[in-house]
């Protein structure tokens, strides 16, 4: 994104954090930003597409933190940690867009940002889920579904306790927090023998064939574009990634040692984040 479109959507969350998205003008955001109302038009066709891109510019950058700590060589306690950690950072830092969230109960969402929405609250379930994996083990795979339902639940407590009451809180202290509560609700669901009310086939019942379907689709379009400019390696690679992944049952150790080969390109990063994440792989 161009420097002058970034800060045009800074100055414009502060405004609408102050006065809300409906009440604030395009002049008033131009007036904001010591442009004229022409050259608003030259970054955005609208105040409706500086919304959706406000969305994908806080996202990437929240997302981008976290991939990053993948890059650290840490242990899934640690990467889980230190991800939840900067999760925590990240919202305090962004206040203003989540303010303008909670204030503004009426903005006029189109399907885009509708889609966009969805997309990012299942990523979450599968995000949570993923990490938990990683440190609880695959054989208690079937109760995570619900401890990381859970652990959303806790980390909206804080993050309302940040977020409404501006309070003063040790992002790594709460984030152990999270973790020490984890290790108490997958202990007590040892102990006691107890079955998860929320569990994987609860979870694929309410995941959206359409989710599912556009997600396929999102893999093979990205990898098609990129096999356009890849040495031939890595088109080999790419290749057989997309016919797995056109697979109706795509193997998890097909898709793992794939993607592993990729790993040591840079601008896949985010790209094997998401696809791990969604095969849980």
């Amino acid at each position: 994104m161009e420097p002058k479109s970034t800060y045009i959507i800074e100055q414009s969350i502060k405004l609408f954090a102050k006065k809300g998205f409906s009440s604030t003008s395009v002049q008033e955001i131009a007036t904001q930003c010591g442009i004229s109302k022409g050259a608003f038009y030259l970054h955005f066709k609208s105040k409706d597409a500086l919304l959706m891109d406000i969305f994908h510019y806080y996202y990437d950058q929240i997302q981008g933190k976290i991939d990053s700590i993948n890059e650290l060589n840490l242990d899934a306690r640690q990467t889980f940690l230190k991800q939840m950690q900067v999760t925590y950072e990240e919202l305090a830092a962004h206040r203003d867009f989540i303010i303008m969230q909670i204030r503004e109960q009426a903005i006029p969402f189109n399907d885009n940002i509708e889609e966009f929405i969805n997309k990012t609250r299942l990523q979450s379930y599968l995000f949570y889920h993923y990490h938990l994996r990683k440190i609880y083990g695959e054989d208690k795979e079937d109760i995570l579904w619900e401890v990381s339902l859970l652990m959303q639940g806790i980390l909206k407590g804080y993050m309302d306790l940040i977020i409404i009451e501006a309070a003063d809180v040790d992002y790594e202290a709460i984030s152990r927090s999270m973790l020490r509560y984890a290790d108490y609700i997958v202990e007590g669901f040892e102990k006691h023998n107890d079955q998860p009310v929320i569990n994987e086939s609860f979870i694929k019942n309410i995941l959206p064939d359409a989710f599912t379907d556009n997600r396929k689709k999102f893999f093979l379009e990205e990898l098609k574009t990129r096999k356009k400019e890849a040495d031939r390696d890595t088109a080999d690679t790419l290749t057989v990634l997309m016919e797995e992944i056109k697979r109706e049952e795509p193997r998890p150790a097909i898709l793992k040692a794939l993607a592993a080969n990729l790993e040591p390109l840079e601008d896949y990063k985010g790209f094997l984040q998401e696809l791990r994440l969604f095969y849980r792989i």
